[in-house]
């Protein structure tokens, strides 16, 4: 289940996610000619073989990396990450007091086999997305879409569904309530599907190449569903085709950090992503001038498992938190100019509407290092628990780099919390997801991505009715903080100020426990343009071009 976006990868795989959105000048393979289709492969590698192609299943980053190559939905982003028209014309602005979304298709949108993009293509994706037999991982990108939870949870007929084919090139959706975020899942997430193709393949649809059909810049080719190697070819349907400088993207999944950056120093690749030790390195190395590292809108956190009397103490959780040295964590173990989190929100991820201030600077520091007060906090709960000694079971997946960091908390906690043991449990990731969605799990580290800017995709982790709150804490005060956060009567100002409570309420009370936020190291040849690192988005190779 890991997913872009979503709950579910592991401490070393977010690090290996390879982000790029750009949107530069058009160049040649000589740099002479700045328009015209590049025939030189592009040749990058990717972390792990890809699952599938159909966005309504796909959870694993490297597919919804593939997907963003081969499909486009209504917008898309620019070299800023910035949202912009895809099949949609334009950015609507929505009526109905933010609910409702009208918009009008390109009539020259088309299939890669000649078929046009119809309004009725966004209907089927989000139905089949919705309905319960799909069996979607990533239901919950259509949540906020009028009774996509209750026809999910077969309460609701699908033709209930808040979407509409107004005409053939016009299309409606109407959401449950105004959500501001709304058009970074239209950009992101939300695809459409060509009925007749999908169907003729069934729950087989997407598992290759062949069964693959792409609306986006590129078409998926030699790819059978099992292979480590594949190729995204320009997709001459595709309506804006002129501006796609380079014809075929070569991908290789190489999970090995040492290998891919060897490939990519002998030019045999040309883009690749890098982590821990090899960041640090290469920032000082040969390949510095190359190296890209931006912020990831990631959060690794502790998760704590409430079904254990004793790990709902709110003393113990506070005391682990402050036993926490997040800076050095960051500095000393994971070597990647990965961020201390300051609180549950990623920076650069939202900003005071009134001051322009990002949210963690006026939150301030909500999760400091501070032995004195740890110890403290240990004491208070040693008297409430009644227990003077404590064993935990942290559960990490079985990565260099996840296993390093849970080394490190064990550390930190058996030195400055006396009485305390830790043992660590390091299992393949697909079990550790599996371990805490059955809440098999005592203590856990994981990390969640949001695909889009704002606070309350990581603020409503913490909420008891959230499917990922593993862990079941629950607040009755912070529920009732959340549900003003998603009033949408509330003004910004009013809104901002209710996620800041949320944020110091959570670190007050630990609901989970956030450690740092992950950065992207990315190795891109001074041979391409086109291509630069931001918060949001998958690789965007329709904007790479040779120099």
């Amino acid at each position: 289940m890991t997913s872009r976006g979503k709950f579910g990868l592991g401490l070393s795989v977010f690090g290996l996610l390879l982000v790029l959105a750009g949107c530069g000048q058009s160049g040649s393979n000589t740099g002479a000619q700045k328009t015209g289709t590049q025939t030189k492969p592009l040749k990058v590698t990717a972390s792990q073989t890809m699952a599938t192609a159909d966005p309504t299943k796909a959870t694993d980053v490297v597919s919804q990396a593939a997907i963003a190559q081969v499909y486009e939905g209504l917008y898309t982003t620019n070299k800023q990450g910035k949202v912009v028209p895809g099949i949609a014309t334009k950015v609507v602005k929505p009526t109905n007091g933010g609910k409702t979304y009208t918009f009008t298709l390109r009539k020259n949108a088309k299939w890669s086999n000649g078929t046009a993009v119809t309004a009725q293509d966004f209907v089927y994706a989000l139905r089949r997305q919705a309905d319960p037999k799909t069996k979607s991982q990533e239901v919950g990108h259509i949540a906020e879409i009028k009774n996509a939870t209750a026809i999910n949870n077969g309460k609701l007929p699908l033709k209930d569904l808040g979407v509409k084919a107004l005409s053939a090139h016009k299309l409606q959706i109407t959401l449950v309530s105004k959500t501001p975020w709304f058009k970074y899942r239209l950009a992101t997430e939300l695809y459409p599907l060509n009925k007749k193709f999908t169907e003729k393949y069934g729950s087989n649809y997407g598992s290759s190449a062949a069964k693959t059909l792409s609306d986006g810049p590129y078409t998926l080719k030699k790819w059978t569903g099992t292979g480590d190697t594949w190729t995204y070819a320009k997709n001459n349907d595709y309506y804006g085709k002129k501006n796609v400088r380079i014809k075929t993207v070569n991908v290789q999944t190489v999970k090995d950090v040492s290998t891919a950056q060897n490939l990519f120093s002998s030019n045999s690749v040309q883009l690749t992503t890098l982590t821990g030790t090899h960041v640090q390195a290469a920032a000082t190395g040969k390949l510095k001038k190359e190296l890209h590292v931006t912020k990831s809108n990631r959060l690794a956190y502790l998760d704590w498992n409430s079904k254990h009397k004793t790990l709902t103490n709110t003393n113990l959780r506070l005391a682990v938190s402050y036993a926490i040295n997040r800076e050095s964590l960051v500095k000393n173990v994971l070597k990647d100019k990965s961020l201390a989190a300051k609180s549950a929100v990623t920076e650069g991820n939202f900003s005071n509407p009134s001051t322009g201030k990002d949210f963690n600077t006026d939150t301030g520091n909500l999760y400091p290092y501070n032995v004195k007060k740890a110890k403290a906090y240990w004491a208070k709960a040693q008297q409430q628990l009644g227990k003077k000694k404590l064993n935990i079971e942290l559960l990490t997946s079985d990565d260099d780099v996840s296993k390093s960091v849970g080394e490190y908390i064990q550390s930190a906690i058996q030195q400055n919390l006396k009485g305390i043991t830790v043992s660590l449990k390091t299992v393949p990731l697909n079990n550790e997801i599996a371990a805490m969605e059955k809440g098999s799990f005592e203590l856990a580290s994981m990390g969640w991505t949001s695909d889009f800017k704002d606070p309350l995709d990581f603020l409503n982790k913490a909420s008891i009715t959230n499917a990922i709150n593993f862990g079941r804490f629950h607040s009755a005060a912070y529920e009732k903080l959340i549900k003003i956060i998603t009033d949408d009567k509330q003004s910004e100002s009013a809104r901002y100020t209710t996620m800041q409570a949320a944020a110091k309420m959570l670190a007050k009370n630990q609901g989970f426990t956030p450690l740092y936020q992950s950065t992207k190291a990315t190795l891109i040849s001074s041979k391409v343009a086109g291509v630069q690192p931001t918060l949001l988005r998958d690789t965007l190779y329709r904007y790479a071009y040779w120099k």
